[in-house]
């Protein structure tokens, strides 16, 4: 069997092992451990194996991983949360489907100290969900503006996507985050069209009542703390201050000082914060220590350049090769997990894209907004299954109608970065 032979069986095999159910990294782990035996021996696979988790492990950008992790876990816990909620929930009274608007920009703005969809939409449904059906709004409808709110994380800076593609890309974080700032304000602005589209065309929302222009400017100073973090950590990147891994530093010590401060945060709410960042960063390395035996077989058999090759021999244009991995994106995002999804593919499709001319950068944009696209996309969206855990007497059924219509932003958003690619790479050029 030829190495390109070898490669595409494995890639069969690991898809075969994750639609089984078996965990992600398992299937990474145990299909790049056996291609590198069958590629050249138990020596090379085993060298491959104990370099891979060494390197990982003591990896210094990816050390912004977890910082960035515990930073979201204390600002939830210390209910920043709830008081962006609050916030845009006051300043957008009186519009119709207001605090669905609400519960989208203030997903926007925690996942922009948060950097993890997953969180942001199981915080945001134990907040905006009570409240929304309070003032009569139809279930479906609020369940799916949190889920499509809480996917911004993934976009939004800091986001750990993004941080996994930088480190698997060699790519800088930093721009990475400059050039995701722009899409990811557009993506909430789109959603945000959206909610307020279904409110005004259904019986989903009633009206709500307006509070004074004075009112709406007090209720900026609830999420003071959040401001300071975002300048602290974003606007220390983006000015050249820090490096990502010192903002994650300053953003985590930022948030658990803020919270202590102002006595949101208990010593038992730290240690429960500390714990649950263990908990998930050990998961995210072990799939990433995973993914990095895999995509060493892969680079092994040379499986990119010679998809490639048979694309520029087969006179396939780029446009043609982007769309169907776009669309080969969107439909695993209707079954796979989002860093599962990063970890299985950019090592095959980023050398293909890159030699069609696309930008690196723009390309890690252009999986994020694919990947988010895939947390809120039937059957298997992760924010779905989410909300669907904390609100029991909710439909999936319901839900997947509800959600319909919010799929439709991401979609523009892929379309905007084909047709203005300088959306996602004007802001790097001109910060760095």
């Amino acid at each position: 069997m030829t190495p390109f032979a070898l490669g595409l069986t494995c890639i069969v095999v690991m898809f075969a092992l994750l639609f089984i159910r078996q965990p992600v990294w398992l299937a990474l782990g145990a299909v790049g451990i056996a291609g590198n035996i069958a590629l050249n021996n138990f020596a090379v696979a085993k060298l491959v194996s104990g370099t891979a988790f060494f390197d990982t492990a003591s990896s210094y950008n990816l050390s912004v991983v977890p910082l960035f992790i515990l930073m979201g876990e204390v600002a939830s816990g210390s209910r920043m949360s709830a008081e962006l909620f609050n916030a845009a929930r006051t300043i957008m009274s009186g519009l119709r489907g207001g605090l669905a608007v609400a519960s989208i920009a203030a997903s926007g703005a925690f996942g922009a100290i948060c950097g993890s969809s997953v969180a942001t939409a199981a915080s945001m449904t134990r907040i905006a969900m009570p409240e929304m059906k309070r003032a009569g709004y139809e279930q479906g409808y609020s369940a799916a503006s949190v889920a499509a709110g809480g996917s911004l994380g993934i976009l939004i800076p800091p986001s750990i996507i993004l941080v996994i593609y930088g480190s698997i890309a060699e790519q800088s974080v930093a721009r990475l985050f400059a050039a995701s700032m722009v899409p990811g304000i557009v993506l909430l602005l789109l959603y945000v069209v959206v909610a307020l589209w279904v409110a005004g065309r259904s019986g989903a929302v009633p009206s709500e009542a307006r509070v004074t222009l004075a009112q709406r400017i007090l209720a900026l100073r609830g999420p003071w703390q959040f401001l300071l973090l975002f300048v602290m950590t974003i606007g220390g990147i983006y000015a050249g201050i820090f490096s990502p891994n010192e903002a994650a530093s300053i953003g985590a010590f930022g948030a658990i000082l803020l919270g202590f401060l102002k006595r949101s945060l208990s010593l038992h709410g730290l240690v429960h914060a500390i714990q649950a960042s263990v908990l998930v960063s050990c998961a995210l390395f072990m799939i990433i220590i995973s993914a990095t035996i895999f995509a060493n077989f892969i680079v092994q058999t040379r499986l990119p350049d010679t998809l490639l090759g048979m694309a520029q021999d087969a006179g396939l244009s780029a446009w043609v090769v982007m769309t169907l991995i776009v669309v080969l994106y969107i439909v695993m995002g209707c079954f796979l997990e989002g860093i599962g999804m990063v970890l299985i593919t950019v090592p095959v499709f980023l050398p293909v894209v890159a030699g069609y001319g696309f930008d690196p950068i723009w390309f890690g944009v252009l999986v994020a907004v694919l990947v988010e696209l895939g947390l809120i996309t039937p059957p298997v969206g992760m924010n779905l299954f989410i909300i669907r855990a904390q609100v029991p007497d909710l439909s999936m059924a319901r839900l997947y109608r509800g959600i319909g219509p919010f799929l439709l932003a991401p979609i523009v958003l892929v379309i905007l970065l084909f047709l203005l690619p300088g959306l996602a790479l004007w802001l790097p050029q001109v910060l760095y």
